[in-house]
C-alpha cells in the first residue's frame, strides 16, 4: 500500500514547530516553484489547525493510553493524522492516502508514527546530542542532518 505523504509536522505543546517538512517533488521551473510554495503554506496551515482538534480529542477522552490520535480532518484528496507525545508534544502527518482499505492505512500511519517518535526520542535523548548547536535559531527548531536523513527513510520506505 503506497501512502503519498506531504508533510510532517513536530509541534511543541503551545503549537510553536519544532520540525517541519515538506515532501513534495523538487521541480525547479518558476510556475512549480509557486505551485509548491502554495502546498507548503497550505501544509503547514493544515498541520496548525489540527491542533485544535487535538486538543478537543484529548478533552474529550482523558482515559486513554493511546498515542495515535488518528484521522483528524480530511480536506478534499488530504488527509491529516495526529500522534501526542507523552510530553504533549504533538506529531502530524499530512497524507494523501486512496480511499480503499482504510484499516491497512491506519495500521501503517501508526507504526509511521512510531518509527517518528523512537527517532525523535533517539534524537532527543541522545547525551551528545546538541540541540544548541542544531537549533537554526533560539526557538528549539530541530536541525539535524541525521534526523532529516532518518525521517526520509522511513518516507521513502512508507511511500513505495
Amino acid at each position: 500500500m503506497s501512502i503519498v505523504l506531504h508533510c510532517l509536522a513536530i509541534l511543541n505543546r503551545q503549537g510553536t514547530p519544532v520540525y517541519m517538512r515538506t515532501f513534495d517533488s523538487t521541480d525547479r521551473s518558476a510556475e512549480t516553484a509557486a505551485k509548491q510554495q502554495d502546498q507548503c503554506v497550505k501544509y503547514h496551515y493544515l498541520a496548525y489547525t489540527s491542533c485544535d482538534v487535538i486538543e478537543e480529542r484529548l478533552l474529550q477522552n482523558k482515559t486513554s493510553s493511546d498515542l495515535y490520535i488518528g484521522l483528524l480532518q480530511t480536506i478534499g484528496d488530504v488527509s491529516v493524522y495526529g500522534y501526542v507525545l507523552n510530553t504533549g508534544n504533538r506529531l502530524i502527518l499530512v497524507t494523501s492516502v486512496p480511499a480503499e482499505s482504510s484499516a491497512v492505512q491506519t495500521a501503517e500511519i501508526k507504526a509511521l508514527f512510531q518509527q517518528i517518535h523512537a527517532t525523535y526520542v533517539a534524537l532527543i535523548c541522545n547525551p551528545f546530542y546538541d540541540m544548541a548547536a542544531d537549533m537554526v535559531d533560539r526557538l528549539g527548531n530541530i536541525n539535524s542532518p541525521k534526523f532529516d536523513s532518518i525521517v526520509d527513510e522511513l518516507v521513502n520506505a512508507y511511500s513505495s
